[in-house]
C-alpha cells in the first residue's frame, strides 16, 4: 500500500469505532526519540521520516506537523501523498491542539494509541479539547500495518564500572536518597537510556543507541528490572543480583505498578498513558530522577569521554583527507558516510554510529537533517561545501561532531556564511556565565552574531549528549525554547550554530562542550565551557574581519589541542595532513 491507501484503511477503521480524528505521535511505549523498526507508525502512515513529527487523521484530511530542521525534508517525502505539511511555529499555523479546538465538535472522539502516547501530552489535550472524548485504548495503525517489523531484542551487557564510575547500587541509591527528599515512595521509570544508566546495562535494540527494552520500578526496599529474559545472559543475571536488582517479565510492569502504594513518582514526559493508568496510589511528577543524575557525568565517564574524542578525531582526520582528495573524481554523499563509518571501526571500542550520517553536498547540506542512500546521492564536485555531520558509539563515549568541508571555490556568500557561523561557535565555546543560567539565555550568545545580520537557524544551538547511549538527551538545551533547566559542572552539550540557504548551501560547525567552573568573586560562581570535541575546523573559507582577535586566539589555542592529542593516533602521511590543518592563522 502506498501512503494514500493507508490513509484510506486507517479511515476505515476510524468509521468502524465512530472516531473523528485519530493521531499518531513519533514515538514508542518508551517516549523514546529514536524509534525501534515495528514502532515507527507516524512513518509508516506518512512517508515522512524525520525523527520528529505527528499526525493527525480526520475524515478529509491528513496532516504532518514537524519542526523547523525538516521543512524542505517534509515537502520533498510529502509530495503528492496527500498528507499536508503544517509547519509548526510559523506565524499563522495552529498546534494540534488548536486544530482540533476548531475543527472538531464536542461529543466527537479523538482516538490514539495510549501506550505511545505521553502523559504530558494527553493533558494538555485533555485541558485544551473540552467536551471531546479522548479514546486511548485503540491501536489502529497496528490494525493496518501487515508484515510490521518484529520487535529487536537483543543481548543485553554490562557497561563496566571502569567506563561508567558508579555501580548500579550506588545509583540505586542516590534514586532512594532523591525519593527521600521528595517523600516520595517509589518511582516507575519508562525511559530506555533512564533504565540502562540505571543498572549499567546496554544492548542494541535500537539503532544507533545502545539499549535495552525495558522499564523499571525503584522503592524503599527493591529495585526492579523489567525486561524480557531471553535478552538475559548468565553475567547479567549476576551483576544484577550483586547490585541488589530483581529481575521480572517485561509486561509484568503493569501488575507491580498497580500494586504500588504511597506516593509514587512519574515523568509525564516519558510516561506512557497505559501505564500511567494503571497507577492507583497518589502521584507525584518531575523529570525523571535518573535523568538528573545522568545528565551530570562524573569524573570517570569524563576521562572516558575525552579518550573517545581521540579516537573520534583521528578517523575524522582521515575523512577530511579522504574527502579533500577524491571530491570531483566521482565520489558521492554516500561514500563519504561509508568511509567515515570505516575509519571509525578502526578505533578501539566502537561498536556503531551515534545517529545516521548526515552528509549532504551543496543544496543537500541546506536540509537540515539531511541523510543520503546508496541509490539516491549527489556526486561531490570540487567547489561548494560538503556539511558532514556524524558520531560514534564507544565503550567509552558518544560522540556528535559537525564539519563543514570547503571542496573548491566558493562565492562571496559561502564565505562570509561560514565565518558567521564559526564566529557563533566560538563565540559559544568562549562563553561565562553565572551558576543558574539556563540554556535559554546562552543560546542568545551564538544567535547575536547572525541576528546582527538578519539571520538565523532553526534549530536549537545545543542539546545534551549521553554517555554510551542516546546522543540527544535532556534535560539541558541550549535553545530558543525556554526550559527551566541550568547549566551545570560535569553536563556534556553540543554548540552547533547553522546557517542555511535552500538551494545553494547548508553550514553547521559542532562540537561538544562540557560546563565546568570558571571562577568565584563577590558576585558570585560563574561557569564556562570547555570543548571535549578533537577535529580541525576548516580555516580557508575564513573572511577577514568577522573574527576578533579573542576569537582568532581562541582558534589557535583549540588547533594546537587538537593536533598534540590527535597526533600519536595518525600515521605520517595523515600526521602532515593534520599539520596543515592545524596551521595558527
Amino acid at each position: 500500500m502506498n501512503v494514500r491507501d493507508r490513509v484510506t484503511a486507517l479511515r476505515q477503521k476510524m468509521k468502524e469505532h465512530s472516531l473523528s480524528a485519530y493521531l499518531i505521535p513519533s514515538s514508542d511505549p518508551h517516549q523514546s526519540e529514536y524509534l525501534p523498526e515495528n514502532y515507527k507508525t507516524r512513518e509508516f502512515i506518512s512517508g515522512f521520516t524525520g525523527s520528529a513529527g505527528t499526525v493527525l487523521v480526520t475524515k478529509d484530511k491528513a496532516i504532518l506537523w514537524t519542526d523547523g530542521r525538516y521543512f524542505l525534508q517534509a515537502e520533498k517525502q510529502l509530495e503528492g501523498s496527500g498528507v499536508e505539511l503544517y509547519k509548526m511555529l510559523e506565524p499563522g499555523v495552529p498546534t494540534i491542539n488548536e486544530f482540533l479546538k476548531t475543527n472538531l465538535k464536542k461529543g466527537e472522539k479523538l482516538g490514539m494509541d495510549g501506550k505511545v502516547v505521553a502523559v504530558s501530552t494527553f493533558d494538555s489535550m485533555e485541558k485544551d479539547l473540552e467536551g471531546i472524548e479522548l479514546i486511548t485504548n485503540i491501536d489502529l495503525i497496528g490494525e493496518i500495518w501487515e508484515n510490521r517489523p518484529k520487535a529487536v531484542l537483543s543481548e543485553a551487557f554490562i557497561l563496566e564500572e571502569k567506563y561508567t564510575g558508579k555501580s548500579a547500587k550506588e545509583k540505586i541509591e542516590e534514586v532512594r536518597s532523591m525519593l527521600a527528599e521528595r517523600k516520595a515512595d517509589s518511582t516507575v521509570i519508562g525511559a530506555l537510556e533512564d533504565v540502562c544508566y540505571l543498572f549499567n546495562v546496554r544492548g542494541r535494540d535500537v539503532r544507533c543507541n545502545p539499549v535495552v527494552t525495558a522499564y523499571a520500578i525503584v522503592d524503599k526496599a527493591r529495585a526492579i528490572i523489567f525486561i524480557d529474559s531471553k535478552q538475559l545472559t548468565d553475567k547479567v543475571r549476576s551483576y544484577f543480583s550483586s547490585q541488589g536488582v530483581t529481575v521480572m517479565g517485561y509486561d509484568d510492569v503493569f501488575a507491580e505498578t498497580a500494586k504500588l502504594a504511597g506516593k509514587v513518582y512519574i515523568d509525564p514526559a516519558r510516561t506512557n498513558v497505559y501505564l500511567y493508568t494503571q497507577i492507583n496510589a497518589n502521584i507525584e511528577r518531575g523529570l525523571n530522577l535518573t535523568s538528573t543524575l545522568k545528565a551530570i557525568k562524573n569524573n570517570v565517564e569524563l576521562k572516558n569521554f575525552d579518550d573517545a574524542m581521540e579516537k573520534d578525531g583521528a578517523a575524522m582526520v582521515k575523512i577530511l583527507k579522504w574527502v579533500e582528495e577524491n571530491a570531483g573524481k566521482g565520489i558521492t554523499e554516500w561514500d563519504v558516510s561509508e568511509k567515515l563509518l570505516k575509519f571509525r571501526a578502526e578505533g578501539k571500542d566502537f561498536f556503531e554510529e551515534s545517529f545516521e550520517t548526515i552528509s549532504g553536498y551543496g543544496p543537500n547540506a541546506a536540509i537540515i537533517h539531511y541523510a543520503p542512500s546508496s541509490s539516491n546521492s549527489s556526486k561531490l564536485e570540487a567547489k561548494s561545501f560538503l556539511l558532514l555531520d556524524s558520531g560514534g558509539q564507544y565503550l567509552n563515549g558518544t560522540t556528535d561532531i559537525t564539519r563543514t568541508i570547503k571542496l573548491g571555490e566558493l562565492t562571496e556568500q559561502e564565505k562570509t556564511d561560514y565565518t558567521l557561523v564559526l564566529k557563533a561557535h566560538i563565540s559559544l565555546a568562549r562563553a561565562k556565565f553565572k551558576v543558574g543560567t539556563t540554556g535559554h539565555a546562552i543560546d542568545t550568545i551564538a544567535r547575536e552574531h547572525l541576528w546582527a545580520r538578519g539571520r538565523d537557524y532553526k534549530h536549537g544551538t545545543g542539546h545534551g549528549v549521553g554517555f554510551v547511549l542516546s546522543v540527544h538527551e535532556g534535560p539541558q538545551s541550549i535553545s530558543s525554547k525556554f526550559l527551566d533547566v541550568p547549566m551545570k559542572p560535569g553536563m556534556v552539550t553540543s554548540n552547533e550554530p547553522g546557517l542555511y540557504v535552500a538551494g545553494s548551501h547548508g553550514i553547521r560547525i559542532e562540537s561538544l562542550v562540557v560546563t565546568t567552573e570558571f571562577t568565584k568573586t563577590d558576585d558570585g560562581e560563574f561557569y564556562q565551557f570547555k570543548t571535549i570535541t578533537l577535529c580541525p575546523i576548516d580555516t580557508s573559507p575564513i573572511v577577514p574581519g568577522i573574527l576578533s582577535d579573542e576569537d582568532i586566539r581562541w582558534l589557535n589555542d583549540y588547533h594546537k589541542e587538537v593536533h598534540d592529542r590527535l597526533s600519536p593516533y595518525l600515521d605520517e602521511e595523515h600526521k602532515a595532513f593534520l599539520i596543515e590543518k592545524t596551521k595558527a592563522i
